[in-house]
């Protein structure tokens, strides 16, 4: 009887611990999985940030730039629309950030005091969101690492 209890509890302490094994493997891989997952996404959201800034600076520079030609006038046009398109419409910066662009718009005819009048608001709008969404990578990241970035 126990020459076959022992190869029993034998192949039945393989198998659990085979089991065991697997079982961990697998979890390891689905966080692998994930934190890549969460990195790609990262990766694409700091794109879109690089963009959203590269857009609203040059928005920005045209803006304030005095008797603007057809071909800047076109590029100072798309640059609004690209900002427009790349923002989140549910932003709470979103309403003032249009408003703002729209008011450098307004006054692209004007004199350089009346563009500059809407500078200070458009930075300030431009930075803040630029800050919450950083912070909101950043956190994607720590969530999927454990870690402070």
């Amino acid at each position: 009887v126990v020459s076959i209890l022992i190869p029993l509890m034998s192949a039945f302490v393989g198998a659990g611990a085979a089991w065991y094994s697997t079982r961990r493997a697998l979890k390891v891989e689905q966080k692998k999985i994930n934190f890549e997952g969460t990195l790609k996404v990262a990766e694409f959201r700091q794109t879109w940030i690089n963009d959203l800034r590269d857009a609203m600076a040059e928005f920005q520079s045209y803006g304030v730039v005095p008797d603007q030609n057809p071909s800047q006038e076109r590029k100072f046009y798309e640059l609004g629309t690209k900002i427009e398109l790349l923002m989140n419409p549910s932003d709470p910066d979103y309403g003032a950030l249009s408003a703002t662009l729209y008011n450098f718009l307004i006054t692209a005819d004007g004199n350089t005091i009346e563009k500059y009048s809407n500078n200070s608001l458009f930075v300030d709008l431009c930075q803040r969101i630029l800050k919450r969404e950083w912070e909101r990578l950043k956190t994607d990241i720590e969530n999927a690492t454990g870690s402070d970035v």
